[in-house]
């Protein structure tokens, strides 16, 4: 069983800002991954950064030729300045479940190619109730009086019959902000509405629990359930390290380094309203 305890806002895997043990002046880093259902915008090319310099000097490139293929077809994916990825911009590329897809990439005359394998979505997701009831909190002082949070929860179970790796993400879906907490405890952890989301770790859990305390405000949220190709999950589970401090990953790109994985994923909706 999952439970959020804290905020954690966690980016997926970056590799060209870790140095790595290899100084190959024409040798780069791919993180790239696609969402079922979603477009191709996650894809970044990076140069390799050698232990003899510090960390953080890794540099996008701009300049890569990046396909994808898939059923005979090639999809070529521009850069974008504003995201420092690769992105492909028009509309007939559709990531499918159970798709084989190929990416290709090339770097001042380097070509690194890569596969992965598109899984299924989760599967019987369902929640313990479609509202989070939280009375009115006036201020602090309400807290010294009992605890108006107490029941603000929510359970969200899914089924997962192979024991195959899982995350989840928590995202506020509203423009109107009406914060839970009153303003002389909101100051404490002020910017907490700005690009809210909770993310965790991936596991091979079947329940999350969600807890009012760790959200912003009242109204409408959405939990995503992903689950995890087997590239990211050989990645995350690789047992001489930490997924996201790597020195020597596991890799899955031929002829470079990085990852090139897939995931999939289904939502649940659930408000958090006032009795």
């Amino acid at each position: 069983m999952k439970k959020i305890g804290v905020i954690g806002i966690i980016g997926f895997l970056s590799y060209g800002c870790n140095p790595v043990p290899e100084v190959v002046s024409d040798n780069y880093v791919i993180e790239a991954y696609l969402f079922a259902g979603e477009p191709a915008r996650n894809i970044s090319i990076k140069t390799l950064v050698p232990l003899s310099k510090p960390e953080g000097q890794s540099v996008s490139i701009a300049n890569a030729n990046v396909l994808l293929k898939k059923g005979g077809k090639s999809f070529t994916l521009e850069y974008n300045s504003g995201t420092n990825k690769y992105r492909y911009s028009g509309n007939d590329l559709e990531i499918l479940p159970q798709e084989v897809v190929n990416l290709e990439v090339e770097v001042n005359g380097r070509v690194a190619t890569a596969s992965t394998s598109v899984p299924t979505p989760p599967i019987h997701i369902r929640s313990s109730k479609p509202q989070m009831v939280i009375p009115t909190i006036k201020s602090g002082a309400d807290f010294l009086t009992g605890n108006p949070l107490a029941d603000a929860e929510i359970l969200v179970h899914w089924s997962n019959p192979t024991n195959e790796l899982h995350y989840t993400v928590i995202e506020f879906r509203s423009n109107l902000l009406r914060p839970i907490l009153p303003s002389d405890v909101q100051a404490v952890v002020d910017g907490i509405l700005e690009d809210f989301a909770i993310i965790t770790t991936p596991s091979t859990d079947t329940t999350l629990i969600v807890n009012g305390a760790l959200l912003p405000s009242y109204g409408p949220y959405m939990i995503k359930i992903y689950k995890v190709n087997q590239e990211y999950a050989d990645l995350y589970e690789s047992e001489e390290q930490d997924s996201r401090d790597l020195n020597e990953p596991p890799s899955n790109i031929i002829n470079a380094r990085g990852i090139f994985s897939a995931f999939a994923s289904d939502s649940i909706a659930f408000e958090v309203v006032k009795p």
